[in-house]
């Protein structure tokens, strides 16, 4: 390192080229990584300060085969139809997103490092990883304040069984009205997403989950985002059944 100077009469007499040379031959992978570490810094910045701000989310749980049966961008335009500008920022953005979840068997189940209790009856996937990772998206999920979802029979039933605590809306209470099922269960073919959703329309329903249940839920930023996403539900139902 002593042959290595910052002095300004050192570098007028080795030259910048060769000052640069010596700086590069001590300093090289220090600088790489500062660089790298600049330009990182930078990349996450941009992405967080350029990140879309969704004003509401509309969160699908059902079978991979009905998931890939779907145009996901037309539906999510859709949804913003209906939807307000939340934040009054960029328009009005509404995510329609998904877990698309494989139905597993004992005999998918024999992966290094995950247990075995993870078994769907009489239906078979390849791919347990798959499940497992839909499920971590789902927890995810509900563990924002989205309130908004769309089940299929068993994945609602999967969600439900392991709480004695209603965490959807009794729609059939807040739409005295309205042909609802079961509930709190509004069927997906009896609204205006019905031709969206095709042929599985059939199988899938919107619920939506109680302020009581939604993490946070004393906040007023949530119950006000709350209070948002029960009018967005509103204006979904009301364009379904209008008089």
């Amino acid at each position: 390192m002593d042959q290595f100077h910052f002095k300004k009469e050192d570098i007028q007499k080795r030259g910048w080229k060769e000052w640069l040379a010596n700086y590069w031959f001590y300093y090289k992978w220090p600088t790489v990584i500062v660089l790298c570490s600049l330009i990182l810094g930078g990349s996450i910045l941009y992405s967080m300060l350029n990140q879309m701000e969704y004003d509401a989310t509309v969160y699908l749980v059902c079978r991979s085969d009905t998931a890939a049966a779907l145009d996901v961008d037309t539906i999510q335009n859709k949804f913003e139809n209906y939807a307000g500008d939340y934040d009054g920022k960029d328009g009005i953005n509404v995510y329609f997103g998904y877990s698309a979840l494989p139905v597993v068997t004992e005999e998918n189940t024999n992966v290094d490092g995950l247990e075995s209790q993870v078994i769907r009856p009489d239906e078979d996937t390849e791919d347990i990883r798959e499940y497992l990772a839909a499920t971590t998206a789902l927890a995810g999920e509900m563990d924002s304040d989205t309130a908004i979802y769309i089940f299929d029979e068993t994945q609602y039933n999967e969600m439900i069984e392991d709480t004695d605590h209603p965490i959807f809306v009794n729609l059939s209470e807040k739409y005295p009205e309205l042909p609802i099922v079961d509930g709190c269960k509004l069927m997906v073919k009896d609204t205006v997403f019905a031709k969206d959703f095709l042929v599985v329309s059939d199988e899938l329903f919107f619920v939506v989950r109680d302020l009581a249940y939604i993490r946070n839920h004393d906040k007023k930023e949530v119950i006000d985002h709350y209070d948002y996403q029960m009018k967005f539900f509103d204006a979904i139902v009301n364009a379904s059944f209008q008089e």
